[in-house]
C-alpha cells in the first residue's frame, strides 16, 4: 500500500493534546515512525523520552520545549529536534492550536510506575 487515508481515524486524546500514527510498524513501516500531534493553547504533552532521535517540525503555534531542565521557546515555522535518551515536553502557551508533525528513529520508551 502506498497511500494511507487518515480522515477514518480517531485521534488519541488527553488533556488537551490530540495524536495519531501517520506512519509506524501496523502500517508496515520499520525504522521509524511519523505522528500527527496538536496541542490546544495551554496544554502540555506528557514527559516522555525517546531512545532514538526526534525530529518535529511546529506547523502551527509557539511554545515552548522543556528539556535539559529548562525551557527553549519557539514559533511556527520550525524544526526542533530532540536528542536521544532525553526526557522532553511540550507546552502550548499561545492562543491558537499547536499543529506538528513528529519523526522518530525510535519508539517513544514505557513510562516507569511510580513507586
Amino acid at each position: 500500500m502506498h497511500i494511507v487515508h487518515h480522515a477514518h481515524l480517531k485521534p488519541q486524546r488527553c488533556d488537551g493534546e490530540q495524536q495519531f500514527a501517520a506512519a509506524d510498524r501496523s502500517l508496515g513501516v520499520h525504522g521509524f515512525e511519523v505522528w500527527m500531534r496538536r496541542l490546544d493553547p495551554g496544554a502540555h504533552s506528557v514527559e516522555t523520552c525517546h531512545d532514538g532521535e526526534l525530529v518535529v517540525l511546529v506547523l502551527t503555534g509557539c511554545g515552548k520545549l522543556l528539556v535539559d531542565g529548562g525551557p527553549q521557546r519557539f514559533a511556527a515555522p520550525c524544526t526542533v529536534l530532540v536528542p536521544p535518551k532525553r526526557p522532553f515536553q511540550f507546552v502550548n502557551h499561545g492562543s491558537e492550536p499547536m499543529q506538528m508533525v513528529a519523526v522518530s528513529s525510535a519508539s517513544p520508551r514505557p513510562k516507569k510506575p511510580a513507586s
